[in-house]
């Protein structure tokens, strides 16, 4: 077994419904590693995803500006991350990409929440 095999996170299966889609990157100008939940919006339209990184926790992030600016983790690389996301009460499942369904339920989830807070409540 490789060092990169031995420091690569548990792999999640597709069957894990509580699991969240991860994308590891680096940002070219620092070297931090920080991820993507492009499922999990982090504004009212879901233009923006939710974010994470050791420093500064999380935060909303332009999917593709942050592709643009960094480079694919290793599994070296992002092993601390994963870590520390599971720490915190996530189940990543980490991927090298995000899908257009990814984006798509993101605007779907954002959609949701929008409405939800315009809907009168019992009381």
């Amino acid at each position: 077994m490789t060092d990169q095999q031995q420091a690569s996170p548990p792999d999640n299966t597709q069957t894990d419904t509580l699991a969240v889609p991860v994308v590891l990157r680096v940002w070219r100008d620092g070297g931090e590693v920080f991820a993507l939940f492009p499922t999990l919006p982090s504004d009212e339209f879901g233009r923006y995803c939710d974010a994470y990184a050791h420093v500064g926790q999380h935060s909303g992030a332009d999917y593709w500006g942050c592709v643009q600016a960094s480079r694919p983790a290793t599994a070296a690389e992002g092993v601390d991350l994963v870590r520390e996301l599971k720490q915190i009460g996530y189940r990543p499942r980490v991927v090298q990409r995000a899908t257009r369904a990814m984006h798509d339920e993101r605007m779907a989830e954002a959609r949701r929440v929008r409405e939800a807070m315009r809907a009168p409540r019992a009381g």
